[in-house]
């Protein structure tokens, strides 16, 4: 069998760098400032609702080949989305609220399912003991987010940062 090398030519290569290190530039900069993060977080999170909701709607109003009942589904789901995606732009405040919050409930499923895996007589002990303690550790998390919606902030933060890096 042959090999086969392919090679990005050099001003490739040099974009590539680029970008990389525009999109850790940012990663520190959404360290470094939480709020800025979170707010553009939640607008494009509206936006992709806005714009989401207005496909559905045109699905909806002139796919014809669509059944009427899902048809009918595209529209409304379409104007739900439309309106809670204003929603979100008029309150950004009530929509980060809202956004800690599903993350404490997240956390706090999380830790539950990694309680049930803990207690399951599957992995060894050892193993088993680490998974519960994960799994506790990550409901005192979830309390201590809810309690503290700061820290919550601050986890989608980080968690937009670590997406920013691995993307890279």
């Amino acid at each position: 069998m042959s090999k086969i090398e392919v090679r990005a030519s050099g001003r490739w290569r040099a974009v590539e760098i680029l970008g990389g290190l525009i999109v850790i530039a940012l990663a520190l900069f959404a360290l470094a400032d939480p709020q800025f993060t979170i707010q553009t977080l939640v607008i494009v999170i509206a936006a992709g609702l806005i714009l989401g909701g207005l496909f559905r709607i045109t699905v909806g109003a002139f796919a014809t080949v669509l059944p009427s009942p899902l048809r009918s589904l595209n529209v409304t789901g379409g104007v739900i989305a439309l309106v809670l995606g204003i929603a979100a732009l008029f309150d950004l405040q009530a929509t980060v609220a809202t956004l800690v919050g599903i993350l404490a409930v997240a956390l706090l499923l999380v830790g539950a399912v990694e309680i049930g895996v803990g207690v399951a007589r599957h992995p060894p002990v050892w193993l088993r003991l680490v998974i519960l303690a994960i799994g506790a550790l990550t409901i005192v998390l979830s309390v201590y987010v809810i309690l503290n919606m700061s820290i919550g902030q601050t986890i989608l933060a980080a968690m937009a940062t670590i997406d920013f890096t691995t993307t890279a």
